[in-house]
């Protein structure tokens, strides 16, 4: 009974924790006149709790650039990253790549001007990847059946070792012979 426990609890354990979170999705905001910052949510919807850190960088359309810009979170809330500094007026291509708490990629285009519109622009949603996003491998742990082999190979030893233990601890039995 307590091997079974103990295959059920191998078997079982194997499972992702309750709290595991596939992927995080970007969002990048812009404010029109040059801010930019991206928020960042857990794939099933949950809010990121932990600081995240992405990479930025731009190119406008006049030929400017940004050079690789590491994204910082705000003290009071740990999924706002804002870019230090602004972007010039004009078009740009902006490219977020976040680092933590966990992997993603975003491109975006947005206009910059003096009296410029704010932008939400979500680079991903639950269930899909954006159109650049490398697919990453699910984490793998050992396959189920070896979990399981394993397991009935330590139930099977607990058994034999505790049932030779016992047979020591007995006295040997002695019978009368009917023969005699």
């Amino acid at each position: 009974m307590v091997a079974a426990g103990v295959v059920a609890g191998f078997v079982l354990g194997m499972g992702a924790p309750a709290g595991a979170h596939r992927g995080v999705l970007p969002t990048l905001h812009a404010d029109g006149r040059g801010s930019v910052w991206v928020t960042l949510a857990w794939d099933d919807g949950h809010p990121v709790t932990e600081p995240g850190l992405a990479m930025l960088s731009a190119s406008s359309d006049g030929g400017a650039s940004m050079p690789v810009t590491a994204l910082r979170p705000l003290p009071h809330d740990p999924a706002t990253l804002p870019l230090p500094g602004a972007l010039a007026a004009g078009a740009w291509t902006v490219t977020v790549d976040v680092a933590a708490p966990g992997v993603a990629y975003c491109s975006a285009r947005l206009r910059v001007a003096a009296d410029g519109v704010p932008e939400t622009i979500p680079c991903a949603t639950p269930g899909t990847a954006g159109p650049a996003a490398p697919v990453a491998a699910p984490a793998s742990g050992p396959p189920g059946w070896l979990v399981g082999a394993l397991g009935v190979a330590a139930a099977v030893g607990l058994g034999a070792l505790w049932s030779r233990r016992c047979a020591k601890r007995r006295p040997a039995r002695r019978f009368a012979s009917p023969l005699r």
